[in-house]
């Protein structure tokens, strides 16, 4: 979860949330890279929630670090280090094996730059990149802003950032495919009526059990069959959200 959408009290997680992380632990298995992979980066990991998903399905031994420029030092002190999983505000020295950029680059105005300057600086040679946004600048609206979004990415358009930034693209695909016509409606209302007085994120979420575990359950069998499809030749699935798993090039970057 974006630290912008956390609440202050207690979170009730999002049943996209809950899917997305396990479609994402899944994709990382099914590309085989869990074992081998000996340090991970979550860059803009939020509140951390996913990497210590995470933590539980790789190597008690290898490094999961989380950085994010919008922690606060209450949350730094709070952070549980004892858990494996590490937070940093500033930027981690080193290189990582793996890194994650799950729903980030929207967030920053030159994403090629910005990417560029994490494939040269943490990725280490041969190391791998996956990357999530917001699918389709048609269906840019009032949430977007609010989540202070720049933009958002067709598959063709995020591969052409990636590869500007020295990645090699070898696996891609689409995620929440059900609710592309669902947002498509949802923007093409507030063009007609204007935005609602409130935009809320996945923060604000207030199913019952019963209503989240049906959505949950929805969301994340149609994932699987999301996981089904992701493929290294063909082009990706619409959906409302787009990845892309990579490895750096050797000598582009530097």
């Amino acid at each position: 979860m974006d630290l912008i959408e956390r609440p202050t009290d207690e979170v009730r997680r999002h049943p996209w949330e809950i899917a997305r992380a396990r479609f994402f632990l899944r994709l990382v298995e099914r590309l085989g890279v869990v074992e081998g992979t000996a340090s991970w980066l979550d860059v803009g990991a939020g509140d951390a929630w996913f990497a210590h998903q995470l933590r539980e399905v790789i190597p008690e031994a290898a490094r999961l670090v989380c950085w994010d420029v919008n922690y606060s030092p209450s949350q730094l002190e709070a952070a549980d280090t004892a858990g494996g999983v590490v937070l940093t505000q500033a930027r981690p020295s080193g290189v990582f094996d793996g890194v994650l950029m799950l729903d980030v680059i929207e967030h920053v105005e030159d994403d090629i730059g910005f990417v560029r300057g994490i494939v040269s600086e943490s990725v280490a040679a041969g190391g791998w990149v996956l990357v999530s946004v917001p699918a389709y600048q048609s269906l840019f609206s009032e949430h977007d802003r609010a989540l202070k979004h720049f933009r958002r990415y067709s598959p063709r358009s995020l591969r052409s950032v990636l590869e500007a930034a020295g990645l090699s693209v070898e696996a891609r695909g689409g995620l929440f495919h059900a609710l592309l016509p669902v947002r498509g409606a949802q923007v093409l209302h507030e063009r007609r009526r204007g935005p609602a007085p409130e935009q809320t994120g996945i923060g604000a979420w207030q199913g019952d059990d019963r209503v989240s575990r049906i959505v949950t359950a929805a969301l994340d069998l149609e994932a699987r069959v999301s996981l089904a499809m992701g493929t290294r030749n063909l082009p990706a699935v619409p959906g409302l959200s787009t990845w892309a798993f990579c490895r750096r090039r050797s000598g582009d970057v530097s």
